[in-house]
């Protein structure tokens, strides 16, 4: 849990005294460098240090030297009975909260001289702080860290902790393989513990915080709550999007009268790029009166989440089973909600398109009609050898555009997609949901969904090529369409974004096959197989004669290849083409 020197400007007033503990003295000398606390935790090096304690860098020598954070008082705070109360208390508010974005206690113990310490995990990353920029965060990435935020302090507030010192420099980013942040809420020091074991009677009027996150009850020595949070993570919020703080007082007293009058300049005036519902709940966050904001820390984070990434503002579903299907590598859920944003209109919803009696790869071509008026046997001849021309013009033409539909020159298609990752631990999720491209390696249990739209209309059918079985034969898993999703239409329209359900990787270790069609008109040869989504077989397909129809209709499709480009800043896949059925094969990676 490195330190730097904005991490600890935080200012506390001493509750037995009037006198200020200003965390940015000048450092005092610790002898601990070089030593072995309790036998096993070696220190290496100073992170940093205030008016309150010191933060060491030190080797667990029982697990490897892995990296671990000390935390101890200095002597001077140990005379100060409502510092070292904290000291305690911080001690239980990290062993109450179990949560990947809240920093996890590891032991604790006393120096030879009777002074208590607290190891912690150590976040090998950088502060938030770091990452502010003048002209603010993309807006994908800050909407990824508050919601992450927002779950970890629900999380806190569950357990009856408020941080109540909320703040870029006390907020990890921890980076994985494949571009994945894991935020770090840390410095629970100054917390207020609800039922604390250690301080169960909680003194009155004390200010703690830092000022410019301070929210107006915080200020005024008035009780906090979770909304007391909420509030600072609003600040935090319109710092990530315009990099300036809301508000920007001479004084405490200045400040809760900003606070009062409420935010002056909107965060959509300085990043016109803002929607105007982000803008909104950026400003109820610091709305002056608590009960006028969230009632959740995580209701926060999720919906700025989606009002800044354009997602879906339905309500979140909760986690549910994912049934497995058999003879697959891939388990959907067939009982998934619809998630599409689109406000599509009748026309387009679902189970009211009826396909076009055309063909499939040519839906403009229309046989010519027979001329009705033959008034005599020279026009009726004349009729017919116009009719055979005809017939002979258009079966060549279709000839002609098939070849172009197939292997270019057709009129350019293109469809984008992200996968979102949930992993799974024990068959429960694990951490929060992060975006990928597909590059990376996914363990086995993992569940994902895709996320995709295009500029055209079209017809999108997605489907898994399962192990072969004994007697060689490929099997085949409809995907989508199915009735969960886009209430079981393949008719997907421009620019909607539409979300599967979730997929989960099972124990067969290797490379998932995944078809996906995106068609300019229905495909004859999927719409066969579509009720397979919807039947008590869950999406299999167990027809031998629509397995090979499947199977014949991707080999004939999948060559030329359409071109496919992955931005790895944006989590993103392009698959593009000048074609009217575009057929590319997404490879996955899992063990």
């Amino acid at each position: 849990m490195p330190a730097d020197k904005s991490q600890l400007e935080t200012v506390t007033l001493n509750e037995n005294s009037t006198a200020p503990l200003n965390e940015t003295t000048l450092p005092q000398q610790h002898p601990l460098l070089g030593q072995l606390l309790g036998g096993r935790y070696f220190i290496d090096r100073e992170l940093g240090q205030g008016g309150v304690g010191v933060v060491y860098l030190a080797r667990d020598r029982k697990l490897h030297d892995k990296p671990v954070v000390i935390k101890v008082l200095l002597d001077k705070t140990l005379q100060n009975s409502w510092v070292v109360q904290k000291f305690q208390q911080e001690k239980e508010a990290l062993a109450r909260v179990d949560h990947p974005g809240v920093v996890g206690i590891l032991d604790t113990g006393e120096l030879a001289d009777g002074k208590p310490y607290l190891v912690m995990q150590y976040v090998d990353g950088v502060t938030l702080r770091s990452q502010v920029k003048p002209e603010g965060m993309p807006l994908d990435r800050a909407a990824e860290i508050l919601k992450q935020i927002g779950r970890a302090l629900a999380a806190a507030h569950d357990r009856g902790i408020f941080h109540r010192d909320l703040k870029p420099e006390n907020i990890m980013l921890q980076t994985f393989g494949g571009g994945e942040e894991q935020v770090k809420v840390i410095d629970f020091g100054i917390a207020k513990l609800n039922d604390s074991m250690v301080a169960p009677s909680t003194m009155t009027g004390a200010t703690a915080g830092t000022v410019a996150y301070m929210a107006p009850e915080q200020l005024s020595g008035r009780p906090v709550s979770a909304a007391t949070d909420i509030f600072a993570m609003g600040a935090i919020a319109y710092e990530l999007v315009t990099g300036r703080k809301p508000f920007n007082p001479e004084t405490g007293f200045e400040l809760l009268e900003m606070q009062r009058a409420g935010v002056r300049v909107h965060p959509i005036d300085l990043r016109p790029a803002l929607s105007a519902e982000a803008n909104l709940m950026i400003t109820r966050a610091l709305s002056f009166a608590p009960e006028q904001r969230f009632q959740t820390a995580r209701e926060f984070g999720d919906m700025i989440w989606r009002a800044l990434t354009n997602a879906s503002t339905a309500p979140m579903e909760s986690e549910a089973p994912v049934a497995s299907i058999p003879a697959t590598q891939l388990a959907t859920d067939a009982n998934a909600p619809a998630r599409h944003t689109a406000d599509l209109s009748p026309k387009t919803i679902a189970g009211r398109y009826e396909p076009a009696k055309v063909d499939t790869l040519n839906p403009s071509f229309v046989p010519p009609v027979e001329d009705e008026k033959r008034s005599s046997g020279l026009g009726m001849k004349i009729g017919i050898a116009l009719v055979a021309l005809l017939i002979v013009g258009a079966a060549a033409g279709v000839l002609i555009w098939k070849r172009d539909a197939i292997f270019g020159g057709g009129a350019s298609r293109s469809l984008n997609y992200s996968l979102t990752v949930q992993k799974m631990r024990d068959g429960k999720p694990y951490q929060d949901t992060f975006q990928s491209s597909g590059q990376e390696i996914f363990e086995n249990g993992w569940k994902f969904r895709m996320n995709l739209s295009s500029p055209q209309d079209g017809y999108l059918y997605l489907v898994n090529e399962g192990p072969v079985s004994g007697d060689t034969t490929t099997t085949y898993n409809v995907l989508f369409p199915d009735s969960a999703t886009n209430g079981g239409s393949p008719r997907v329209t421009a620019d909607q974004k539409l979300q599967t359900a979730w997929m989960r990787f099972d124990d067969h270790q290797g490379t998932e096959k995944f078809w996906m069609v995106w068609s300019a008109s229905p495909v004859k040869e999927l719409q066969a197989i579509s009720d397979a989504a919807n039947d008590k077989d869950q999406g299999e397909i167990r027809d031998a004669a629509k397995s090979k129809s499947v199977r014949d209709f991707l080999n004939s499709h999948s060559s030329p290849k359409p071109d496919v480009a992955k931005d790895s800043a944006k989590k993103q896949t392009t698959v593009s083409g000048k074609a009217n059925v575009l057929v590319n094969l997404i490879e996955l990676e899992h063990h």
